[in-house]
C-alpha cells in the first residue's frame, strides 16, 4: 500500500489516456440542501471502495445538495471533475461545505492514471476539514469492525489484495506498506491521510496494480469506457 502521496510523482510520469466525456450537470437548478439521511448512506457506501457509492449517486443525485455538480455515466454518477488523467483537473471544491456524519466535505478527487510497468493507479475520494485521526473516528463510526480504517502512523487505512484469477469479488485483508503492488496483484485500500493544505484531511479509496478492464468496470462503473482500458 502507498499513500496519495507516494504516487503523486508517479501520477506526473505516466501516459495520458483518452479523453473524459461523462455528462454533467448541477445537482439541482433551485438551491437544493443535502439528504441528510441519504449522504449517510452514501459514505457509508463509499467506505466499500466499489460500485455501490456510484450506483446510489446515480439514483440520487440530488443527495448531496445543489453545492455539487455530478456527472452522470448510464445509470451510476460521480461528482465532476475536468479531467482525471490532469494533475490541474482532478479536483471539485464544493460550492459550500457539506456536512455529513461528523465529516465536513470540502472537495471531491478522482485520479486515473496508467504505466506499463506500474500498472494502473486510480484514486477517488473526499477532502474533509479538520486532522485524520477526527475523520478516521467519525467514519468509523459508520462502518462494521472488519470494515474500520486502523492507524497505521501518521495514516489510517484499511488495505485488501486480490491476485488476477481470483473471483471477481474476492478481496484478502492486508497490503505491503510502501510499495507498488505486485504485477499479477491489485491492491485496494481506503486510506484516511493528512492533506497538503493545514487543517484538511484526505479521505479516499485506491485501487493500484494489475487493473483488469472488467475488475475496473466492476469497481469504478462511473468511468467513461475510454478510461476503462
Amino acid at each position: 500500500m502507498r499513500t496519495h502521496q507516494d504516487h503523486t510523482g508517479f501520477g506526473r510520469r505516466i501516459a495520458a489516456l483518452a479523453c473524459f466525456t461523462a455528462m454533467s450537470f448541477s445537482a439541482g437548478a433551485a438551491d437544493t440542501a443535502p439528504d441528510l439521511d441519504a449522504a449517510k448512506t452514501a459514505l457509508t457506501a463509499f467506505a466499500q471502495c466499489d460500485a455501490s457509492f456510484f450506483t446510489l449517486l446515480g439514483q440520487k443525485p440530488q443527495l448531496f445538495g445543489s453545492g455539487i455538480e455530478i456527472a452522470m455515466n448510464g445509470t451510476v454518477a460521480a461528482p465532476t471533475v475536468a479531467d482525471p488523467r490532469s494533475e490541474k483537473g482532478q479536483r471539485q471544491s464544493f460550492a459550500r461545505p457539506i456536512d455529513v456524519a461528523g465529516l465536513r466535505l470540502l472537495a471531491w478527487r478522482n485520479e486515473v492514471s496508467y504505466d506499463a510497468t506500474m500498472g494502473a493507479f486510480l484514486w477517488w475520494g473526499f477532502d474533509v476539514e479538520g486532522t485524520p485521526d477526527k475523520a478516521a473516528d467519525a467514519l468509523n463510526r459508520l462502518l462494521q469492525p472488519a470494515q474500520r480504517v486502523v492507524k497505521t502512523g501518521a495514516e489510517w487505512a484499511r488495505a485488501e489484495n486480490r491476485r488476477i484469477g481470483d473471483p471477481m469479488d474476492a478481496w484478502r485483508r492486508g497490503g505491503q506498506s510502501g510499495s507498488v503492488a505486485q504485477k499479477g496483484t491489485v491492491e485496494r485500500v481506503l486510506l484516511i491521510e493528512a492533506d497538503e493544505a493545514p487543517g484538511r484531511t484526505k479521505v479516499s479509496c485506491a485501487l493500484q496494480g494489475s487493473v483488469t478492464p472488467p475488475l475496473l468496470e466492476r469497481v469504478r462503473p462511473d468511468l467513461p469506457t475510454s478510461l476503462q482500458q
